[in-house]
């Protein structure tokens, strides 16, 4: 056994067995050099598609919001906030992957879509006073009442929670970290 060991230990023997085991050395260095690459590679393009839809994904961030403000601030143009909130809902299916954030959009546009069509019911009726005197109106009307009278504290609700909603796909982080 001993003359084994001291066969292998010849520098003749160990040149040998460095030349049989080097491009085995070599071509294992070049695959953790290539893979630890492509994982950098991988992470960089991740993130670059991350900030190449940002401005997307905040233009309909702000659509909603411009929608929230338009119920609550008098003298913004309600039915143009709405149909920009529309376009960005129907966008918004490919540029997120997030079903729940999907469904808190469409369930926050058509809220507000009732309560544009509320609104708009009511000031028809302040326009023409005469219907209030058809008494499936009046009982409508009762109904809108009902349904309106909880709508700041919906809306407040949404102010809060929209960006809350849009925080992670929102979030961009620096190249290089």
């Amino acid at each position: 056994m001993t003359t084994i060991v001291v066969e292998w230990l010849k520098p003749t023997n160990l040149l040998q067995w460095l030349k049989d085991l080097g491009p085995l050395f070599v071509s294992l260095a070049v695959f953790f050099v290539t893979w630890s690459f492509y994982r950098w590679q991988r992470r960089l393009a991740k993130q670059k598609l991350r900030h190449d839809l940002y401005d997307r994904r905040f233009a309909i961030y702000m659509a909603f919001q411009e929608l929230l403000l338009a119920l609550v601030e008098p003298g913004h143009d309600e039915m143009a906030a709405l149909k920009k909130a529309n376009i960005a809902l129907s966008q918004a299916s490919f540029l997120f992957d997030d079903r729940l954030l999907q469904k808190y959009l469409k369930d926050l546009y058509e809220q507000t879509q009732r309560i544009i069509t509320d609104n708009m019911v009511r000031q028809g009726i302040q326009k023409y006073p005469e219907m209030m005197n058809d008494p499936k109106v009046a009982r409508d009307l009762g109904k809108l009442a009902l349904r309106r009278s909880n709508v700041p504290s919906a809306l407040a609700d949404h102010f809060s929670e929209l960006p809350q909603q849009f925080a992670r796909v929102l979030k961009l982080t620096d190249f290089w970290k």
